[in-house]
This record gives C-alpha cells, sequence and structure tokens, in this order.
C-alpha cells in the first residue's frame, strides 16, 4: 500500500508549529550551557598540559642536579685525595689543589672545587685563595654554614651555580664541599619555561627568586603571602591556587628543592575561547536554519505513515482485510505489524472455529464408522466359516453372538454422545476378546480387575478396546511369542478410583509382551498433536493411540492424561487418567 500525506492534515500542522517553538528554544536554552561547558572542559584540558610541561621541567632539573651529586660523591672516595687531606701536610697543599684540579676536569661543567675542612681550605688551582675566601665569606655561605644542611644549590644570575654538600655525609672527612658549576645547563631548563608561559619565576629553597620573568609586584607578594602562611606546605608539590586575576600553577624539584610558579591570567584563558565561542553561535545558528529547512518533509514522514494506519484501521471493519505495509523502523510501523497480526489472528480465529466445528461433525461421523474395522469383519466371518467347516455350531453361536454384540453397540447411530458407560465398554471388549480367542490358537490370559462401583460411569467411547487390540496385534502377534521366554502371555485391565488424582478414573492396560520402544511413543505423541481425522477414516484404519490420544485430549481437554511406559523385562503400560462423569449428557 502506497503511503500518501495529506497537505490540509490537522495533526501535521500541530506538529509542525509545535516542533519549530521546541527547536527554536531547544537551541538557545542548550547554546549557553554548551558554550559553558565546552569553555570548562578547554580550561581544565589547558591547565593539565601546563602542569605537565611544569612538572617535566622540575623534573628535568631533578635529573641535571642528580648528575652533579653522584659526581660531587665521588670526588671525596678518590684514595689519593683522601690521603693527602688526610695526613694535613702544608707541603702537600698544592698536590691537593692539582688534584681537586684534575678531578674538576673530570666532570662536565665543574669549574672549580673547594674543600672547607676545620684545618684548612682547598681549592683548585683555577680560583685564587682571595676569590675561594670570598666565596667562603659569601651571605649565602655563611647562613648556610651556621645552618643544619645536608646539600645546597645557589643559583646567581651573574656568577655560577653553587653546590655545597656535607662531607661526613658522603665520606670519613669532614666540612663542606662546593663545586662551581657552569650554569648553562640549569638555566636553560629554567628559561625554557618561556617556550610556555609568559609570566613565571623560580625560587630557590630559601623561597628567594632565582629568575623572574615578567612577574609583577602584586603577583610576587600575593605569592609570598601564600609561601608564608597557613598552607605553606603545599608547595611541597604540585600545587595550584588563584586570585583575582589569574591562576598560579607552582611545581617543586624534589633534588633542588626550587619551585617553578608559573602565573597565567585570565585574559589569556579568554583569547583562546573568543574564536571557539564565535565558531559554536555560528554552528548553533547554522543548525537553527538548518533543522526549519528540513522540518516540513520531516513532519510529512511522520504523518504520512499515522495518515495511512488510520484509513486502514477506518476500512477493516468493511471487508479490507489488505495487510497494512508501513517501512519506518520506528513504533509506527511496529503499530503496523501489531495491526496487521491483529488481522491475521482474527481471520485464522474465525477459520479454526470452522475447522473445529468441521471437525467435530466428523468426529461424531467418524465415532460411529470407525468403531468397526472392515479387516476385523472379514476376519470374524471367515473364522465362522472355519468353524461350520469343523462342524464346531456351540462356537459358531458364540463368536457369532459376540460379533451381533459389537455391531449392535457400533449401529447405535441414533445416539450422537461421544461417551459410553464403563459397563459397555467392557462388555465390547471381552466380545471382542471371545471372538479373538477363535482367531488366534494362542491363548492369552485376559485378567478384568473393574470396581463395580464404576460402572456406571461415562468414558469417551472405544477407548478399551483398540487398546487392547494393540497389545494382542503388536505386543504378542507380530512377534509370534518369542519375546516371552516360557511365560504365559496375559493382558490385565484394571479399572479403579485414582489414588493421586482425587476425583478420577484411572484405567490400566499392561501386557507382557515385546513392549514398545521409546521412538514408537515419540511417533505416537507426535502424530496426536498433529491428527487428521478425515484422512483416518478415509483411509479405513482401525482405531490406533494417536486416534486415542487425539480424542482424549479433544473431547476432555485438560481432565484427562495418558501416559505409555515399558514394562520391566517386557511388555506395555498403557494408563489412562478420566475424570468421573455420571451424565454423559454433559458431553453430547
Amino acid at each position: 500500500m502506497n503511503l500518501k500525506f495529506t497537505q490540509n492534515s490537522i495533526i501535521g500542522s500541530k506538529l509542525q508549529k509545535n516542533t519549530v517553538r521546541l527547536i527554536l528554544a531547544a537551541i538557545f536554552i542548550t547554546a549557553i550551557p554548551l558554550i559553558v561547558l565546552f569553555s570548562n572542559s578547554k580550561i581544565k584540558n589547558s591547565l593539565n598540559q601546563l602542569n605537565v610541561i611544569g612538572s617535566q621541567a622540575t623534573q628535568q632539573l631533578d635529573l641535571e642536579a642528580t648528575n652533579i651529586i653522584a659526581y660531587a660523591k665521588l670526588i671525596p672516595t678518590d684514595k689519593q685525595l683522601s690521603a693527602l687531606i688526610a695526613e694535613s701536610n702544608p707541603a702537600d697543599k698544592v698536590k691537593i689543589e692539582n688534584k681537586l684540579m684534575e678531578l674538576s676536569g673530570i666532570g662536565a661543567n665543574i669549574q672549580n672545587i673547594i674543600i672547607n675542612t676545620s684545618e684548612e681550605v682547598y681549592h683548585s688551582v683555577f680560583l685564587t685563595d682571595e676569590e675561594a675566601q670570598s666565596i667562603l665569606s659569601s651571605d649565602w655561605y655563611t647562613s648556610l654554614y651556621a645552618s643544619d644542611f645536608i646539600r645546597f644549590f645557589y643559583y646567581d644570575q651573574n656568577g655560577p651555580l653553587y653546590f655545597c654538600i656535607r662531607l661526613d655525609d658522603i665520606s670519613a672527612l669532614s666540612g663542606e664541599m662546593i663545586l662551581l658549576i657552569r650554569p648553562e645547563n640549569f638555566a636553560s631548563i629554567m628559561t625554557g619555561a618561556d617556550k610556555t608561559f609568559s609570566h613565571y619565576l623560580w625560587l630557590n629553597n630559601q623561597n628567594t627568586p632565582v629568575i623572574n620573568c615578567n612577574f609583577s609586584d602584586n603577583e610576587y607578594a600575593f605569592l609570598s603571602k601564600q609561601l608564608q602562611g597557613d598552607q605553606k606546605t603545599l608547595f611541597f608539590g604540585d600545587y595550584m591556587f588563584h586570585n583575582t586575576h589569574g591562576i598560579f600553577l607552582s611545581h617543586r624539584s624534589d633534588i633542588t628543592r626550587w619551585k617553578l610558579v608559573a602565573f597565567i591570567p585570565y585574559s589569556e584563558f579568554l583569547r583562546e575561547f573568543i574564536p571557539m565561542s564565535v565558531i559554536l553561535l555560528l554552528s548553533l545558528f547554522l543548525l537553527m536554519i538548518l533543522s526549519s529547512w528540513l522540518l516540513r518533509p520531516v513532519i510529512y514522514n511522520i504523518i504520512s505513515p499515522i495518515e495511512t494506519l488510520s484509513r486502514h484501521m477506518r476500512e477493516f471493519p468493511y471487508g479490507d482485510t489488505m495487510p497494512i505495509e508501513i517501512h519506518t523502523n520506528d513504533e509506527i510501523e511496529d503499530l503496523s505489524h501489531a495491526f496487521n497480526d491483529m488481522a491475521d489472528t482474527l481471520n485464522e480465529n474465525i477459520r479454526l472455529l470452522l475447522e473445529e466445528q468441521k471437525k467435530e461433525q466428523i468426529l461424531k461421523y467418524g465415532l460411529h464408522i470407525s468403531q468397526i474395522n472392515p479387516h476385523f469383519i472379514y476376519n470374524t466371518m471367515n473364522t465362522i466359516n472355519y468353524l461350520a467347516r469343523k462342524g464346531r455350531c456351540n462356537d459358531i453361536v458364540v463368536v457369532n453372538n459376540a460379533l451381533i454384540c459389537i455391531l449392535k453397540d457400533s449401529l447405535r447411530i441414533s445416539e450422537h454422545s461421544a461417551f459410553d458407560s464403563i459397563a459397555c465398554e467392557v462388555n465390547v471388549t471381552r466380545q471382542y476378546l471371545a471372538i479373538q480367542q477363535y482367531s488366534y490358537p494362542e491363548t492369552i490370559s485376559i485378567i478384568w480387575d473393574v470396581d463395580p462401583a464404576l460402572e456406571s460411569c461415562q468414558i469417551p467411547k472405544h477407548i478399551l478396546q483398540p487398546i487392547v487390540e494393540n497389545s494382542i496385534v503388536h505386543g504378542f502377534l507380530n512377534d509370534c511369542f518369542e519375546s516371552l521366554c516360557g511365560e504365559d502371555p496375559y493382558i490385565h485391565l484394571s479399572i479403579c478410583s485414582s489414588a493421586d488424582h482425587a476425583g478420577k478414573i484411572c484405567i490400566t492396560i499392561e501386557d507382557n509382551g515385546i513392549g514398545i520402544n521409546m521412538e514408537a511413543y515419540e511417533k505416537i505423541v507426535k502424530e496426536s498433536e498433529h491428527f487428521d481425522m478425515e484422512n483416518e477414516y478415509n483411509r479405513g484404519k482401525h482405531i490406533g493411540l494417536a486416534n486415542i490420544r487425539w480424542r482424549l485430549s479433544y473431547l476432555l481437554k485438560e481432565e484427562q492424561e495418558l501416559l505409555i511406559s515399558p514394562c520391566s523385562p517386557h511388555g506395555t503400560r498403557v494408563v489412562i487418567f478420566l475424570p468421573k462423569i455420571r451424565d454423559s449428557s454433559d458431553h453430547s
């Protein structure tokens, strides 16, 4: 069915107006939070990147300082130098200074070495006594000398980098050792922050600025308060804080204990976000225009299948049963499928109702014409002829009376009930067995165990005789009694009240014949599920277990149960549970 859309659709017009309003409101309401969220995310990413760069700078400084410390620890371990200093012989001072010159030449970027012991001051030959004394009398060293320190880095932008370490911490000597280091490596690491930060400074472990790059007095004053405040311990690691003008990032070198503090003004962040915000606003504006342009066909695509479904539902009661075809991949398509399924279900229920009525009539008819197997009559007449030729008149009377009884029961065509009393069913079975004992020379013992109180109860017609017939034909005759192994063949028929099923009759037919296998049982169950009564009777077959199972299910639904199982060591047991019915008129 082709989809058509009515241009004057009321629901279409309403949906179009409401959708336009919703899109406009959604765009403007979403724009501001989206810009805020985008800006916040951008600021966080930028700060994270700046934090990483600052941390890398302090790590590079740590690496350079670690190399210096490692080299400084090797100097006192020189055996010749240690021996000369230990002897404290003034004549060996020149040898010590030459040795220090030699050791300073080995270390990268090491200019001079000063060893200050309690007895003497030694330095490399490139350094004069006056220069050495000037260093030892400098403010940074005198304040350091009076404190309890282990190692210390000092840098003067106008001079070398100084590294001072206690000798008694790294050797058997006492005093201090000062290394004068070319500052190019340290300076390049510290000034490398120019590539990232426009405002930064390096503080030594005394919080004195070493390098100051565009750090204003106001910013430095705010930083000083932070370094002297209650939260000064936060500067021992990576720390971020802010004031009204911008954000401060602090990173500490674990080896030198120097700090890199960078300041990022808020204006720098805003300059980055202005083009982004403009692009975002333009995108939202274009989105609004595009949504308005695409709105009309979208509305048509939504309304068209709804109108088609509505029109089809209005026409359905008047005979339009063609399935509707809607392919929208949404709930509307699901509704169309549900409507088609509903229509198919209604048609199927009507068809099944007609078929059930037809089957019911066929069943009533078939229950009469199938009661007598033509082959059974043929074999019985042959038996009578055989007895007549043998002159066994009394036996002929017995067989003939039994046949008359069976025919009389079968020819009760005026009765349309599908039920009969247990007494009648037992009598028909007895007459059938009376005829069978003349048809086959083998004697099969029949054990009857019928509760007289149940003989008036109604059960479906022709349930007992077909099962007994199956026991004889399939249990004994097809096997020629070979499976008995000397046992006497028997069929035990029991009818009593069920002990496990209240208000029900238990019919048990058991034999010691060849027994039923599971494949045959599964076949019977499968045949009963798809049993065709009309074809069954057209073929003129005798009534089988599949037929009985189907008729029980049809007549009594869930009130009945038929169980088939093999017996040990051989044989078959058929158990039927039926409700106790005293009046058959209820099941006509």
